[in-house]
């Protein structure tokens, strides 16, 4: 699918700063997508202010590509880039300390590995890599946000059929969104703080041809796509509002391209199923919630406010209707130990303005949260509910469930899983989707 064209070997954490790049030479021997693995780390860390990231400045010929923000600080990450598209011949890659955008107590990065590979035409991937798009930076509240909030961490696709063609669609997951969905509610409408939004959408004919293109513009309007393209023919779009919409005219001047990391099937797993595969999301949109939130303390039962995002039961379910054009909502109920009562995942069908907390959007697959005592764990668990909510269609079905906390790295744990259909409906609103069964019972699993 994807052939290495070069490999920097052993650096050993080159440093790389002011007036101390780094430069490698690489030979393409076929036209083709190049996307760069950049094994790297910083003196950095996203939870301290003015301490957030360094950005390394990418250079192709001695031109300008794209910037490339290290937000996952001192702690190696491989930061895979899409260069652009390329014709077979031999370039320079380098790689600056870029000064300008990094925060401004950072002044280093070090670059243990730099890999490079080439999608060409004989390879499926293709087609979905021609039509990624550019992102230029936001720069709503300073020259370079994207430096310190709302990162963008990684880009994935999903196809459909339309027509005698087909059409592939473009998400980002950034680390947080600064304006919409407030903050508290996102853990129980969405099961995470950081912001997954659709940004290119393109339509091919049956020989490949683009039929047209849409973006989502600001107030998540559907927008024809009229602009202009770089690096080889990728449309431009920049990041126009704090929650994550998109426009065709920049203002900005760093820019970045992500390759299409991740295939979605909506159809069979929720989009969180990204963050499950790439697992520093979690960390990184954690750290950002410990620098700009005040987090309560200390947890209180039932109280939307958002906790420490280890104290939370993230969820991952369905909810199957006839109409899925209705917005029918769910609750998950958790039951601990020794606790009377349930702890609810969207706080009794709480509303908050215009906000409802538990999830109505129009996927059957989603996540949602369960906000618990601090301390609590997969053992405390002692049964996990589906419950009908009204306002939608009167029967639900919910299919399967998946549940974990994160550790004290706030990456995932190990999850708890259950494939038992259960139907909930206004009669009976009420049913188990796991259990845990009692110790003579378990045989190295946990679920009912």
């Amino acid at each position: 699918m994807k052939q290495q064209i070069a490999v920097s070997g052993e650096l050993d954490w080159m440093e790389i700063r002011e007036e101390q790049d780094f430069e490698m030479e690489f030979h393409l021997e076929q036209d083709g997508y190049v996307e760069l693995d950049l094994l790297a780390k910083s003196d950095s860390h996203w939870t301290l202010p003015d301490y957030e990231s360094s950005v390394l400045r990418i250079e192709v010929q001695e031109e300008y590509n794209q910037d490339c923000i290290l937000f996952y600080g001192n702690r190696p990450l491989t930061y895979t880039r899409l260069l652009g598209f390329m014709k077979a011949g031999a370039y320079k890659l380098r790689l600056a300390f870029n000064a300008i955008i990094s925060s401004p107590e950072v002044w280093r990065a070090f670059v243990q590995e730099v890999k490079l590979h080439a999608v060409t035409a004989e390879s499926d991937l293709f087609v979905i890599y021609k039509h990624v798009p550019v992102l230029y930076g936001r720069n709503l509240y300073h020259d370079y946000d994207n430096r310190y909030t709302d990162t963008p961490m990684l880009m994935f696709y999903w196809t459909e059929p339309a027509g005698s063609g087909r059409a592939i669609e473009y998400q980002i997951l950034f680390s947080h969104e600064d304006e919409g969905t407030p903050t508290p509610l996102l853990m129980s409408k969405w099961g995470r703080t950081t912001d997954i939004e659709w940004v290119y959408r393109v339509v091919l004919d049956e020989a490949g041809e683009v039929r047209g293109a849409t973006f989502q513009g600001p107030d998540h309007r559907t927008t024809d796509y009229e602009g202009i393209s770089a690096l080889g023919g990728h449309p431009v779009l920049q990041i126009a509002t704090a929650n994550g919409m998109v426009d065709q005219t920049v203002t900005s001047s760093y820019r970045f391209l992500f390759p299409p990391i991740y295939e979605w099937r909506p159809e069979r797993e929720p989009r969180e199923r990204v963050m499950d595969a790439f697992p520093f999301t979690y960390q990184v949109t954690a750290w950002e919630m410990l620098r700009q939130f005040p987090m309560e303390r200390p947890v209180l039962a039932n109280s939307f406010q958002l906790g420490d995002l280890r104290n939370y039961l993230y969820v991952q379910t369905a909810k199957v209707t006839e109409n899925p054009q209705l917005k029918t909502s769910i609750d998950i109920q958790v039951k601990i130990a020794g606790v009377n009562g349930w702890f609810s995942g969207s706080f009794g069908d709480l509303r908050y303005g215009n906000f409802r907390c538990a999830y109505d959007g129009p996927y059957f697959q989603f996540s949602t949260t369960v906000k618990l005592p601090e301390g609590t764990g997969i053992a405390d668990i002692e049964e996990v509910c589906a419950v009908w909510l009204p306002g939608g269609e009167k029967s639900v079905e919910v299919p399967e469930f998946k549940g974990f906390f994160l550790n004290e790295e706030y990456e995932p744990n190990v999850p708890i899983r259950s494939s038992v259909k259960v139907i909930v409906t206004e009669e009976q609103p009420r049913q188990t989707l796991w259990r845990r069964l009692p110790a003579e019972q378990r045989m190295g699993g946990d679920a009912q």
